[in-house]
């Protein structure tokens, strides 16, 4: 499967942060990679996005809900 990108989007996606990632350009069948994602609230209350993989497989957008609560 070859990724194009890993993005977030929703309401507070500037609020999530990619901290690190093991994916590279291309995952082979069978194989799986690590995104790591920091939570840096702008504001307080629930905050909400998604990490949106993009790839050539089926489904794409591979999509993952984040929540977290600013304080």
């Amino acid at each position: 499967m070859d990724i194009s990108s890993i993005q977030f989007g929703g309401a507070d996606s500037q609020d999530f942060l990619q901290s690190a990632t093991t994916c590279g350009a291309c995952v082979v069948g069978g194989a799986s990679c690590t995104i790591s994602i920091r939570f840096k609230p702008t504001a307080t209350g629930l905050r909400s996005a998604t990490l949106d993989v993009n790839d050539d497989g089926g489904g794409s957008p591979q999509t993952v809900a984040l929540y977290g609560t600013g304080t």
